[in-house]
């Protein structure tokens, strides 16, 4: 892309840059030959590899996640932060922690922040690691957790209105 920059934007100084007045047909007509400059082939026998000339194709780009993972990840981070506003909004409304793991843990709501947030990026980084053998696999086991996530929202929003 960046080589198509500099390449337009040299090509339309060229142009702008032209002394003399040329007729409409000579405009259509431009010569671009001299605009790119001409490789010329080496001979490989008889060099070295230090003498071979190095190519870089910067065109490539080692491929991200794809809109639909990216979307996912997103999810995921969401459905984690409702779940930290709707546990503190139940636990604030008189609820108790029915996960026995997280009995403690709810009770420090710094540590259950910080716990929550470990467990969005343990959870992406799962996903993305297993979407580079198995995608299929990573959609539904994200689709799967961020399901549950929803019901346990739901859930704790509900307990939260009844003001337990």
């Amino acid at each position: 892309m960046v080589r198509r920059l500099v390449f337009g934007l040299s090509f339309a100084v060229a142009v702008c840059c032209m002394t003399h007045n040329a007729s409409a047909q000579e405009r259509l007509a431009l010569d671009l030959s001299a605009a790119v400059p001409a490789v010329a082939p080496v001979p490989a026998a008889g060099l070295t590899t230090e003498q071979l000339p190095v190519t870089f194709n910067s065109d490539y780009r080692r491929p991200g996640p794809s809109h639909l993972m990216r979307s996912l990840y997103v999810t995921t981070a969401v459905m984690q932060a409702l779940d930290v506003h709707s546990t503190l909004s139940a636990l604030n409304n008189g609820a108790i922690e029915a996960n026995p793991l997280m009995t403690q843990v709810s009770r420090n709501k710094a540590m259950f922040i910080a716990l929550k947030a470990g467990v969005a990026v343990s959870t992406v980084m799962a996903a993305r690691n297993m979407s580079k053998r198995n995608k299929i696999a990573a959609v539904v086991t994200l689709v799967a957790i961020n399901s549950a996530y929803a019901m346990v929202i739901r859930h704790n929003y509900k307990v939260a209105a009844s003001g337990r």
